[in-house]
């Protein structure tokens, strides 16, 4: 795995976090550093950034007037893992996607695998850019989708794309539209009977996943189980009906993404609910939960990669009480129970159908 990068005459050492075994991913992409050459000559000093995931434009940058919008624990932990790799300040000027700017005089953004996101994006820079806002949008020329440049022109009237360079490319934007109809950017789903909201770039945007769904059409919780954590919890579907269920249930919803977060405080207002947006379960170890339910990711981006999800079940163990119990849905063709039966003491198919399982572990 490469960790070194030479930039602008200087070695930076950078890498990912969560940290993956797989030697083919680096901390950074071309798009990432066409970027930054892009931007090397326009003198500007004041500038936002948009899912830098692991760093590199917050090290690389770091002489600038850097504003980060953050939208992952894990990734403000891999900037400042970077940052500090590098002797640079780890104080990051952190907005989130939701947040009102400053005047936007330069955006840098790394467009996401969501491209409702990247409209959250746009929006967010919309709203705070005049007549001289130039933004700079880097991604790898296999992802690209004639939707980025829709999006792109429903908030800005010059939308030029740059040759490619290195299996990347950029757009870049100017002159923001003048009159667009303010509107929040959320998704209303309908499922049993009941309405959920959330936020653009949440998982699942259209409908409850099918996957959620043959998870709920099973979800059977006991009188005791009490104290529930709802891991990888998304729009807070899951934890609602476990309060349906269960009155007296507290639920813990835990997501690495922020607006998942801010989108289950939506649909859980009212419940016996505690909201923590973060990558792990290091601050609920040794609490004594009844039960863990989840529909754990296995995408990061483009990418597939159930390492993250492996360590969380680690963490999930700890986090149950002696007789305590994991409830999850997953893909069938992810082989967790070969994983899980390493860590608890006795693992069972509750239900499958042909492509997804669901499994109970009992500590």
């Amino acid at each position: 795995m490469k960790n070194t990068l030479q930039f602008n005459s200087k070695t930076y050492q950078l890498q990912r976090y969560p940290k993956t075994s797989d030697a083919s991913l680096r901390a950074w992409s071309n798009a990432e550093l066409l970027a930054l050459d892009f931007i090397a000559d326009l003198n500007i000093n004041n500038i936002h950034i948009f899912n830098d995931r692991f760093g590199v434009w917050n090290c690389t940058l770091a002489d600038k007037n850097l504003i980060t919008v953050w939208t992952y624990a894990s990734q403000q932990k891999a900037i400042e893992q970077n940052l500090a790799l590098n002797n640079l300040s780890v104080k990051v000027n952190y907005k989130t996607a939701l947040d009102r700017l400053g005047n936007v005089e330069l955006a840098l953004v790394k467009v996401p695998k969501s491209l409702e996101l990247f409209e959250l994006f746009l929006q967010q820079i919309h709203k705070a850019s005049d007549n001289s806002t130039t933004v700079v949008c880097a991604f790898m020329t296999k992802y690209f989708s004639v939707t980025m440049l829709k999006i792109a022109s429903k908030y800005f009237d010059e939308v030029e794309q740059t040759k490619a360079w290195k299996k990347a490319r950029l757009l870049v934007l100017k002159q923001p539209k003048k009159e667009i109809e303010s509107e929040e950017l959320v998704n209303t789903i309908e499922f049993k009977g009941k309405e959920f909201v959330q936020h653009y770039g949440v998982f699942s945007s259209g409908s409850i996943d099918i996957g959620t769904q043959f998870f709920l059409e099973h979800l059977q919780i006991q009188p005791d189980e009490n104290k529930v954590i709802d891991l990888a919890s998304g729009n807070g579907v899951i934890a609602h009906f476990v309060t349906e269920q269960n009155s007296k249930a507290e639920v813990t919803l835990v997501d690495d993404f922020n607006l998942a977060v801010e989108s289950s405080k939506i649909n859980l207002k009212g419940k016996k609910a505690s909201f923590l947006c973060a990558e792990n379960l290091l601050s609920l170890h040794n609490q004594n939960f009844d039960l863990v339910v989840s529909n754990p990711p296995f995408h990061f981006e483009h990418e597939n990669n159930i390492e993250v999800t492996l360590s969380l079940f680690e963490d999930v163990y700890t986090c149950l009480k002696h007789g305590g119990k994991f409830l999850l849905i997953a893909n069938r063709h992810l082989n967790y129970s070969t994983h899980l039966k390493k860590i608890f003491q006795k693992v069972v198919t509750v239900k499958n159908n042909k492509r997804f399982e669901i499994l109970k572990c009992f500590k």
